[in-house]
């Protein structure tokens, strides 16, 4: 079943014009290749990288994701595991950091592509 929302296309990581073609070739779960997108739409064949260095700026929702994990474990930490080592911390920000960098990689790309890359849906590419 296609995806036709909006919200579930992005979840998915599909192509925003067409809700249908993968913006990602491999799965996240493949770590040797969870960075390779397709050039063009699978489904509908538009441009997945509307300019060259476009997702330079995906940077910046990489970091906002991570300011907003950092800051949301802090506080679950302060709450429910006070009185602990500074480096317990750290070390549990690090471990969960490394385990989320393929999801953190993707999603800031595809957020990106669909709120910055210019690119409108159109029902008659379903």
């Amino acid at each position: 079943m296609p995806a036709t929302s909006y919200l579930e296309a992005l979840l998915q990581g599909k192509c925003p014009k067409c809700r249908q073609g993968q913006i990602f070739k491999y799965p996240a779960t493949k770590l040797g290749k969870f960075t390779i997108m397709n050039e063009r739409c699978p489904h509908c064949d538009i441009r997945l990288e509307p300019e060259p260095g476009f997702y330079q700026g995906s940077m910046y929702v990489s970091y906002g994701f991570t300011v907003a994990f950092l800051v949301t474990m802090s506080i679950f930490f302060y709450l429910f595991l006070p009185n602990r080592s500074e480096w317990l911390y750290i070390g549990i920000f690090i471990a969960i950091m490394v385990f989320l960098i393929p999801v953190n990689y993707r999603y800031s790309r595809i957020l990106y592509l669909y709120f910055f890359g210019g690119i409108k849906y159109e029902k008659d590419q379903a």
